[in-house]
Order: structure tokens, then C-alpha cells, then sequence
């Protein structure tokens, strides 16, 4: 991918979270004191979305053997980055709505998974 397309979707990003704050009420100074988080913010969601691209097909979970009758599922390794990656920009989105004074309900914190593979092995105990 090009520089300049990674650019141009960043600032669309930025931009949209901009608006998203405009739109809330929220001031130009209060802007301001968050570009940073904002930029980063944009930059976080393309790599998440350029990631999501090159893993797509891959297993979350994937077995493993140490020998010694040891087996088990393990979290993917392609998945850790990403992962991480993900629960900074949501760190990033939860400042900005703060900011927005935009509140997330009781019932989607209380259902997010706080990982991977908690999810995957919440579905195995369920199949």
C-alpha cells in the first residue's frame, strides 16, 4: 500500500472523529488537547484494518504439542499484535468519548470478552 493512500485514510479517520466530537458539543480547545490522542487514534484504526486483512483466514486458536502429553490450544501468534493494537485504540476511543461525553451501557462492558481466547474458549464450553 502507498504512503499517500495511508495518509489520505488516516485523515479521513482524524477527521471523522473530529466531527464526532464537533458534533457532541465539544469545544475547539478541547479539540486541541486531543489531537494527539486523535492522530493516534486514526493511525491505530487503518493498522487494525490493513491487520484484519492479512489474518482473516488465520485460526484464533490454533493446538499445540510440547511433548510429554502436553496439547492444548494456544492463543495464534498473528493474533497478539493485533490484539494489542486493538485494546490501545479502544484506550484511545474511550478517551475520545469521554471527551464527547458519549457513555457506553452497562450491558456491552459487562458481554466484551476480555480476551481472544477467552472467547474462543467461552465457544468451546458452549459446542
Amino acid at each position: 500500500m502507498q504512503k499517500n493512500d495511508l495518509e489520505s485514510r488516516k485523515n479521513r479517520e482524524r477527521n471523522r472523529l473530529k466531527k464526532l466530537l464537533k458534533e457532541s458539543g465539544a469545544d475547539d480547545c478541547k479539540i486541541k488537547l486531543l489531537m494527539q490522542v486523535i492522530e493516534n487514534t486514526a493511525w491505530m484504526c487503518i493498522k487494525l484494518e490493513d491487520a484484519r486483512e492479512k489474518i482473516e483466514t488465520a485460526d484464533v486458536a490454533i493446538p499445540y504439542n510440547n511433548g510429554g502429553n502436553q496439547k492444548g490450544l494456544r492463543q495464534n501468534p498473528l493474533f497478539l499484535g493485533y490484539e494489542a493494537l486493538w485494546k490501545a485504540y479502544m484506550t484511545g476511543m474511550s478517551q475520545i468519548m469521554g471527551a464527547a461525553e458519549i457513555k457506553r451501557d452497562a450491558k456491552s462492558v459487562e458481554l466484551r470478552p476480555r480476551t481472544v481466547l477467552s472467547l474462543v474458549r467461552a465457544e468451546q464450553k458452549q459446542g
